[in-house]
């Protein structure tokens, strides 16, 4: 395993970043909503600890299974 940092000195940091701050913008994005949905109907949503913790530890997967599976399953519904 290779633990010399000193070739971060000649990575090209210019070329890079276009790259990858789009995807840490919409992953930041993604998580914010999620959070901000999830704190608003938590009185609603079934397990909503089990569900922060999704959101947290799964980054980009985490808020995406919770808009898509987590908001259709409501305590009140009936499937």
């Amino acid at each position: 395993m290779n633990t010399d940092i000193s070739v971060l000195k000649e990575v090209d940091w210019g070329a890079i970043i276009p790259l990858v701050l789009p995807i840490l913008i919409l992953h930041l994005l993604l998580l914010i909503i999620a959070l901000i949905d999830l704190y608003r109907r938590r009185a609603l949503v079934n397990y909503p600890i089990v569900w922060l913790v999704i959101i947290l530890l799964f980054n980009t997967v985490g808020p995406i299974l919770y808009l898509v599976i987590g908001r259709r399953l409501l305590k009140n519904d009936r499937y």
